[in-house]
């Protein structure tokens, strides 16, 4: 019976300069997990920058119908 092994990850080639590498390596570091975590943060930094951009008409309507109107909970606030 044979068994067909998918990879759950991708391998990639990236350039940094030796002694980077030298000093990481010394320190025992692991590439592959801090490339991800750096990855990731990007990318929902990214992800935020978009979102802010494609809702701006939006969010600046919002905010003129608030300062023309004030918020809904003004008469209930008590500071």
């Amino acid at each position: 019976m044979t068994t067909i092994h998918t990879r759950t990850k991708k391998t990639v080639s990236v350039t940094v300069s030796p002694e980077l590498y030298q000093q990481a390596k010394q320190m025992g570091l692991n590439f592959s997990a801090i490339l991800t975590q750096a990855l990731i943060a990007e990318l929902k930094t990214a992800e935020a920058e978009r979102w802010k951009r494609e809702n701006k008409p939006g969010l600046e309507e919002l905010n003129r119908i608030t300062r023309e109107h004030g918020l809904l909970s003004d008469q209930y606030r008590t500071f």
